[in-house]
């Protein structure tokens, strides 16, 4: 049987104006490949009988399938410079092009508009308001160039000019394609057969969305209309495109749960990215569409119940954690159909949020008094049912039974180990939710949040806080209080055993401190933390101490005997000790100076100070004595972390505090700066100080020590050794610390260097003559001149645009006559016609050139060379009048006038002063004068054109003038 014919290659259209036309064209071809393969499956063993014929069915596949693939990575390739070029400059080049845009999709609205009256006028009375994809009011889709109900007519309907002034709506247009949008779901059979996208070609769209919603939110420099017309494009799809996100995020959650397959994780988060950046773009034009709006938030919790089921490493999962945690944040931006504001669906969610983070301890593993129900946060289920009808949802996920594949382990139960991982999962999601609302992630700086308008439920997000932060010594109390044979069992009103509690409860206390710090930050100089001003810090206090060494705690509090073995296993922990001193700093900078002299915190704020000093002084002393027998934990790069965090909280108490700060204290803690700059300045960089990071720290916190006054009045006694420290890092191969040091030294000499008033004042420019140069710019005489210069770029490129369109129509103008010459040698009316409409219009040119503003030729002598070119215009008109009677000699010198014309140029580019401007014939002179012919004349005419150019040129030069004349030129 002969082979099957080749496949024509598909080659896309090379314009990039068409980059929307060239996407449509590749999914076009590369769905009927997808087709073509499905008839060949189908009719191969059904129709062909023979081995040859299923042959050649299996060839064909293999070939479409190759041409498929070359199809599919020639669009990933232009999806991903596409979005890259979205990111840099947006979907339209020019602010006109967006405006021209935005026109013609009005005018394409106005005019399906009046179409639509007549026929809703003949139809129906009461006429229905048409409904646009986006669920609110604004232009539609198909205005835009965007068509979801049918590609195929979409993609032929946008031939002509107008397809190329809608080229931005097709880009969307394969982008709602490749991701299946499509309006009323009328198609999800086809959908799911055709408009199934490969994994890349998905997560390349996403990616698009991404990037198109990210500019339209924040806006691009100099062009805010653009964004807000990307935005109103965006707007407009808005449902369909969140349906078939949505949908595409549970294929790829199937796919990698069934497979198993740790690729599609990265796909996951980049579909919860594009939802987010949607909704938060699109806002209350989203209020209509509850249903995909509860959609949304459906597939996010389902993700974030099931994550531990998902083969990933442990930044891919976080990553889909921190964004599904980041869609679910901006949901109230969305607002609801009963037309709730904003603000209040914010404080709805925090509310609902903490509420869901203690039911789930209390369900687990109850700490609170009381058990489920004591806390006063707790919100009764009656009266929110969808808050409780999720928490079920989750407990219905918990509890189920663990996989059978896992091997059978008599001493650890796997249910309570998959409860207990269960629980960790719920109470890091719920933490990271609660993040993103109170940070407002994602949200657009223009949103109508403002912080008068928030209620933050300030009481609950400490009482759930607390609850974490204690969980450590609360679990650790039960395991002890129960028998050894006892401590694999469930606990009393819970689900995990003590035992499974002591395997997550560092976890836990991390995502307590995440909690505390937020919600400390965003009541940041309010009079809500001044309120609570002695709880905050009894609670960071009370972490710090707990996570201190004992030697620490004993030496500061005087208790040589040691302290409680409770927590012993928590305080070896590097990082959670970086995290209490971190809670610190973010308590003290929240409420400022006043906790230092109030009553009730000014004593537990300066223990703290020596604690922290304590912690600082155990990792850069160099003979501080460490535990040997791995009581502590942690790697040289945490214990580095550990000293800059405490360097940097011990700096910034100084700064906030200043001179309220005890004298004890403080000769304390100059005590310690003065121990760690010695050791710098003694070891180099040597140990903990040959990370860049801590030497910085160590900087700024010397230079606080020495500008911030002690309770009396004087100085600090480390200015010396700071000095010393930092002269000697100055030349420091890390340039952040080099450059840290510099601005310490200038620091030092600005206040350390007495100076006088000056006796008399000089003029600061005639001081400054001489100097290498003078540039006295000030800001507004800077920017003046920076748009000035911008004017005239944008002016020399229109002119330089004007000489090559001359020069265009003047090379064409020439070809004309020539052609006319040739082909009636004997008639001269013609060709003399054309000549004088091109010397008409050349003179034209050269009056407008020379009429132009001065603002054009403000640098240069840039109208020295308008003026010349238009008088060589002048001459090569008055030649080609002359040459148009003698076609032989039109013949032989015409290629010689490109020539002097190139000439000329460069002479003006140069700004030659010394320009030759003759002085063509009159007008008239063509038609009065009777042609000579013959070879003496042209000779004659040859030799005076050469005198007439040698005495203009002499005429240029200036006359020599003796100034000094000497006596034999006097005689």
């Amino acid at each position: 049987m002969p082979p099957s014919a080749p496949h024509r290659p598909f080659r896309p259209p090379a314009a990039p104006s068409k980059e929307g036309r060239a996407l449509l064209d590749l999914l076009r071809a590369r769905e009927r490949l997808r087709r073509a393969d499905g008839g060949v499956a189908n009719n191969g063993d059904g129709c062909v009988a023979n081995d040859g014929g299923a042959a050649t069915g299996d060839d064909r596949r293999g070939a479409n399938d190759e041409e498929a693939q070359q199809l599919e990575d020639e669009l990933v390739s232009r999806l991903n410079t596409l979005a890259a070029s979205i990111r840099r400059r947006g979907l339209f080049a020019t602010p006109e092009k967006a405006e021209q845009y935005r026109a013609r999709a009005s005018e394409r609205s106005s005019a399906s508009s009046r179409a639509n009256e007549p026929a809703a006028a003949a139809g129906s009375k009461k006429r229905k308001r048409p409904k646009h994809p986006s669920g609110g009011a604004g232009l539609s889709a198909s205005s835009f160039g965007i068509h979801l109900d049918s590609h195929s007519g979409g993609h032929s309907g946008m031939s002509g000019p107008a397809g190329e002034e809608m080229d931005e709506g097709l880009i969307l247009t394969a982008v709602c394609r490749i991701l299946g949008a499509s309006v009323g779901r009328k198609k999800a059979a086809e959908s799911e057969a055709s408009h199934r996208a490969s994994y890349r070609l998905v997560c390349a769209a996403m990616n698009v969305v991404s990037s198109l919603c990210h500019l339209a939110r924040d806006g691009i420099l100099g062009d805010a209309f653009g964004a807000a017309v990307e935005g109103e494009m965006v707007g407009s799809v808005a449902v369909p495109l969140l349906d078939a996100l949505g949908d595409t995020i549970l294929r790829l959650y199937y796919s990698a749960c069934s497979a198993n397959n740790g690729e599609k994780i990265s796909g996951l988060a980049g579909g919860f990215k594009a939802c987010a950046a949607v909704v938060s773009v699109v806002e209350t034009r989203l209020s209509r569409a509850d249903k995909t709006v509860g959609s949304l938030r459906e597939t996010a919790w389902l993700v974030l119940n099931h994550l531990p089921d998902l083969s990933g490493s442990q930044e891919a999962l976080s990553g889909v954690r921190t964004a599904a945690a980041a869609l679910l944040s901006t949901l109230p931006l969305a607002g609801n159909s009963e037309g709730a504001p904003s603000a209040k669906l914010w404080s709805q969610a925090v509310t609902e949020g903490v509420a869901l983070l203690q039911w789930a301890i209390d369900e687990f593993f109850p700490v609170a008094d009381g058990g489920k129900g004591g806390s006063d946060a707790n919100m009764n289920a009656k009266q929110h049912p969808e808050v409780w009808k999720e928490h079920e949802a989750w407990l219905s996920v918990a509890k189920e039974a663990p996989k059978k594949d896992e091997p059978l382990d008599l001493a650890n139960d796997p249910t309570d180990r998959h409860r207990s991982k269960a629980l960790q999962n719920r109470v890091e999601c719920l933490v990271c939710y609660l993040s993103s609302l109170l940070g407002m992630e994602g949200y657009p700086l223009h949103s109508g949040l403002s912080s008068s308008a928030l209620e933050l439920p300030l009481d609950s997000l400490l009482d759930a806080a607390e609850v974490l932060l204690s969980y450590p010594l609360a679990a650790e109390a039960k395991h002890r209080a129960t028998k050894s044979r006892l401590r694999a069992s469930p606990v009393k009103d819970g689900l995990i055993s003590p035992n499974g509690a002591i395997d997550i409860a560092p976890e836990l206390r991390v995502c307590g401190h995440a909690l505390f710090d937020v919600a400390v930050e965003s009541c940041r100089g309010g009079s809500g933390a001044l309120s609570r001003a002695r709880r905050l810090v009894g609670m960071a206090v009370a972490n710090l101490q707990s996570s201190c060494s004992v030697a620490i705690v004993s030496t500061v509090d005087g208790r040589r005997g040691g302290v409680s073995k409770m927590g012993m296993w928590l305080r070896g922990s590097i990082p959670l000790r970086a995290k209490s001193i971190t809670t610190f700093q973010t308590t003290m900078l929240s409420l400022g100076a006043g906790v230092m002299v109030s009553a009730g915190t000014a004593k537990s704020v300066a223990r703290a100070l020596v604690l922290v000093g304590g912690c600082l002084l155990e990792q850069v002393a160099p003979n501080a004595r460490r535990d040997d027998d791995g009581d502590e934990w942690g790697t040289l790069g945490e214990r580095a972390q550990l000293a800059e965090t405490a360097v940097g909280a011990l700096a910034s108490c100084l700064a906030a505090f200043g001179g309220l700060i005890p004298n004890d204290v403080r000769g304390t803690l100059d005590s310690i700066v003065h121990t760690c700059f010695s050791t710098l300045h003694a070891r180099g960089s040597g140990s903990i100080f040959a990370y860049a990071h801590v030497k910085r720290a160590v900087l700024q916190l010397g230079t606080n020590c020495a500008c911030v006054p002690w309770g009396d009045g004087g100085r600090s006694a480390n200015m010396e050794i700071v000095r010393t420290v930092a002269a000697m890092l100055r030349n420091d191969s890390d340039s952040s610390v080099a450059t840290a040091a510099l601005s310490t030294l200038c620091v030092f000499d600005a206040f350390s260097t007495p100076r006088a008033p000056p006796l008399l004042i000089p003029t600061r420019g005639a001081v400054d003559d001489g100097k290498i140069g003078k540039s006295g710019f000030t800001a507004s005489s800077l920017l003046q001149g920076m748009d000035q210069a911008k004017v005239e770029i944008a002016a020399s490129d229109v002119a330089v645009e004007g000489k090559k369109k001359a020069s265009s129509s003047k090379k064409a103008r020439k070809e004309e006559a020539k052609a006319c010459t040739k082909k009636s040698p004997e008639s001269t009316g013609t060709p003399v016609d054309v000549v004088d409409k091109d010397a008409e219009q050349e003179n034209h040119e050269a009056r407008e050139s020379k009429s132009r503003p001065s603002g054009v030729s403000a640098q240069g002598n840039s109208a020295n060379q308008s003026n010349i070119a238009a008088a060589k215009d002048g001459s090569e008109t008055a030649e080609k009048t002359d040459e148009v009677h003698n076609p032989e000699q039109l013949k032989d010198e015409t290629e010689s006038v490109p020539v002097v014309a190139a000439a000329g140029t460069a002479a003006g580019e140069k700004g030659d002063e010394m320009a030759v401007e003759p002085t063509p014939d009159p007008p008239g002179s063509v038609d009065d004068e009777p042609v000579k012919g013959g070879k003496d004349e042209e000779m004659k005419g040859e030799s005076d054109a050469d005198d007439d150019d040698g005495s203009s040129s002499l005429d240029d030069f200036p006359d020599i003038v003796d100034e000094d004349p000497d006596e034999e030129d006097r005689m």
